[in-house]
């Protein structure tokens, strides 16, 4: 079961983030969502597109399930006055307040099933203002068939860990587990256990969801790129819009 704490699982998420380019996501973020500075941002983990967003201005509400997450969040951010951390639920939030756009990034959708995704998707859907954009990504299925069906080792000297994977409910969720060893200051290493399912979404369904919640114009990209979703991509990228009602 997927441990939404995240209580040890902050202490390594940016090492194991690294390879990530936060820049080229929130560029194709920002082009998107045009000239939107009122942004809402679901599953903001520790904060590193937020921070990106900030340093260019953006207003920026962020919102995470995870305490431990949102600390280290605000150790980015400090005193950023056009952001606000929030402590809440994905799959069950409310803000006193709207937002041109709404954004949710690396993997957020993964972590909770259909029937969840739905709920989310209309809850951005009412804390949108008329002419928004929302845009998310997810995990592909191509991805999680090819790359998350062995057991992974990875050891670079400061954090070594072994990654087990294994499918579920056929084939439409994983359980991971993940043992890290990670070098403390005193030259000795602390164990880590971090248990999470993520599932395994169909492009066509969650494009069903976002109609169903109100949104129109969808479009789904390979990556944070131009280009097209295909059968090989590894990350779908959903861009959405709440249109006005005198656009309908």
């Amino acid at each position: 079961m997927f441990n939404k704490s995240y209580r040890e699982f902050s202490q390594i998420y940016d090492l194991l983030m690294v390879d990530i380019d936060y820049e080229n996501w929130t560029s194709f973020i920002i082009n998107k969502i045009g000239g939107s500075r009122k942004i809402l941002e679901a599953a903001c983990g520790t904060g590193n597109i937020t921070q990106i967003l900030a340093d260019k201005n953006y207003k920026v509400t962020a919102f995470d399930i995870s305490q431990d997450m949102l600390v280290r969040a605000y150790s980015k951010l400090g005193r950023s006055p056009g952001v606000k951390l929030l402590n809440l639920d994905m799959t069950n939030f409310k803000i006193d307040d709207k937002f041109d756009a709404a954004i949710c990034c690396c993997d957020g959708i993964n972590y909770i099933d259909e029937n969840e995704a739905k709920r989310f998707f209309k809850n951005i859907y009412n804390h949108l203002a008329s002419n928004s954009k929302f845009i998310f990504d997810i995990s592909t299925k191509y991805k999680y068939v090819t790359m998350f069906n062995d057991t992974y080792v990875y050891d670079d000297g400061e954090i070594f860990y072994v990654w087990e994977n294994e499918a579920y409910g056929q084939n439409k969720s994983v359980n991971m587990e993940i043992n890290f060893f990670v070098r403390n200051d005193g030259n000795k290493y602390i164990r880590i256990n971090e248990i999470q399912t993520q599932y395994i979404h169909n492009t066509k369904v969650l494009t069903r969801l976002l109609k169903e919640a109100g949104f129109s114009k969808i479009e789904i990209y390979d990556d944070y790129c131009e280009k097209p979703l295909s059968e090989t991509s590894l990350r779908a990228v959903f861009c959405s819009a709440k249109i006005s009602e005198d656009d309908c």
